[in-house]
């Protein structure tokens, strides 16, 4: 394996362990305000500390509004930075930390279909080991709410995940689209999230986004805070690791955050969330099939 690939690996890992850590920190700050607050406040957060690091490296004046890499940086912000983020906090809330995190985890597959289609990258023979795993570990999840449930309870009660998971799969090929065309990973990072506010804002009530302007706790303030400053270096380091290697390998390591959120999820999340077995071993199969794909 080579330096470049390893430190793309590097890389990888330390964005999905920022990730992993970023919905604890929302989970638990939700005592102190609804979901939509959070997630603006969390986004607001990400892009300040991004536009800082640009002006501060100097890759802000490259900027360059025509170009493919601009494009690209912008629909991966549209895409899955935004509605994807969005769906997924949703889920959190609805379905808790781990669970949510694990099924929005499963959007490597399309990564990876959607690399060798479009970016010409190369697919193994451990693809179907890797799709089954994904698979069973997230039935695993779907069975956890009561079996007496009928189907399409089920499928409700995960809706907000699925989607979220549809939306990360497309973004890792806008953001390598991207940084093939310019080796700008801040700018990139801050195009990307600064795209999501503006669609979070524009079509708040398209997505059910609705804030409620009223003084969040300063505990509130200081977790969403929190949050948004791991996303931002989670969504910064995923930028750099492409500079190193494809998609379809690095996509799916930096899916180790379903193993993070739910170790931490079982000593910080006390009282708030109920955490099994059964979801660690979901988490495990999905994380186990996504490195298989790699």
């Amino acid at each position: 394996m080579s330096v470049e690939l390893q430190t793309g690996i590097a890389y990888a890992l330390l964005a999905g362990a920022l990730w992993g850590v970023s919905p604890l920190l929302l989970k638990r700050g939700l005592k102190y305000a609804d979901v939509s607050t959070a997630t603006l406040i969390e986004q607001c957060v990400s892009v300040v500390f991004l536009a800082g690091l640009a002006l501060f490296s100097g890759e802000v004046i490259h900027l360059d509004f025509g170009s493919r890499a601009f494009w690209a940086f912008f629909l991966a912000g549209a895409v899955g930075a935004s509605f994807g983020k969005v769906f997924y906090y949703k889920g959190i809330d609805k379905v808790g930390a781990s669970r949510a995190t694990s099924i929005k985890n499963g959007s490597p597959l399309l990564t990876a279909f959607l690399a060798v289609l479009f970016l010409g990258e190369e697919m193994n023979g451990f693809i179907g080991a890797g799709v089954c795993l994904i698979v069973l570990g997230i039935a695993f999840l779907s069975g956890a709410k009561s079996g007496t449930e009928p189907g399409s309870a089920r499928l409700n009660y995960f809706l907000f995940p699925l989607i979220a998971a549809f939306c990360f799969g497309i973004n890792p090929i806008f953001k390598k689209i991207g940084v093939d065309a310019a080796n700008l990973p801040i700018l990139g990072a801050l195009i990307t999230q600064a795209t999501a506010l503006v669609f979070m804002l524009a079509f708040a009530r398209v997505i059910a986004l609705r804030p409620r302007w009223k003084r969040v706790p300063l505990k509130g303030l200081c977790l969403f805070s929190l949050s948004g400053l791991a996303e931002a270096l989670g969504s910064l380091f995923t930028f750099i690791a492409l500079i190193y290697g494809p998609a379809a390998l690095l996509s799916p390591i930096w899916r180790i955050s379903p193993l993070v959120t739910f170790a931490l999820a079982h000593f910080t999340l006390r009282g708030i969330e109920v955490v099994t077995v059964r979801d660690g071993l979901a988490a495990t199969l999905i994380v186990a099939g996504v490195f298989v794909l790699s």
